[in-house]
């Protein structure tokens, strides 16, 4: 009587088991459920059709923080720093070797050396031209002149530093605030659009 009980039992188990394996589960997922793929096509679509929408959040402002308070220990020394020419919109890379009043730094190679002068039309020139000065990914309001003077440390082709001024720096040899450069430094402080615009090609 066990015997038969059990064999009962195992062909009601063995019944089940091929039941289950012919007829599909029953579908619990809702409608709001998606496959890895489907949700894949939804993102890439939405991205598709908002890629031209400018994040607020992630737009960059334009710092113009006292020299002697913050820029000179902030800009160190030795330190490889990106420059944005405002009205060319040419970037080359410089680097800080001394200044007391201000910062002397030189161009890193010949290449970026070429990239300066041509800034300047080819020439040399004492002239004023404002700038932002990327340090650790944060964009300094700046002032540098395009006339290589002095010593230089770098074998780079300049044949002397150039200075780059921030807000209230002041020259090596007067030692006052020099009021163009001041001008370039507050119109670069002002221009952060600009630099979002740049910043987004």
């Amino acid at each position: 009587m066990n015997s038969k009980v059990v064999s009962i039992f195992l062909l009601i188990l063995l019944f089940a088991f091929c039941v289950s394996s012919v007829i599909p589960y029953p579908n619990f997922v809702s409608d709001n459920y998606l496959l890895a793929k489907d949700q894949q096509n939804i993102n890439d679509k939405y991205e598709d059709e908002n890629k031209n929408v400018i994040d607020t959040a992630s737009e960059v402002d334009v710092l113009s923080y006292d020299w002697f308070e913050f820029m000179d220990e902030h800009f160190t020394k030795y330190v490889t720093v990106r420059v944005i020419d405002i009205w060319s919109e040419t970037e080359y890379f410089v680097q800080r070797f001394g200044g007391y009043n201000h910062a002397d730094v030189q161009t890193i190679d010949q290449e970026n050396t070429n990239i300066f002068k041509n800034v300047y039309g080819g020439e040399w020139s004492w002239t004023r031209r404002p700038v932002w000065v990327e340090i650790d990914g944060q964009f300094y309001a700046g002032s540098t002149n395009g006339m290589p003077h002095g010593f230089s440390i770098l074998d780079n082709g300049e044949g002397g530093h150039t200075c780059i001024h921030f807000l209230n720096s002041k020259t090596h040899g007067t030692k006052r605030v020099d009021e163009q450069h001041q001008e370039c430094v507050a119109f670069a402080k002002k221009s952060k659009d600009l630099l979002n615009q740049y910043l987004a090609k």
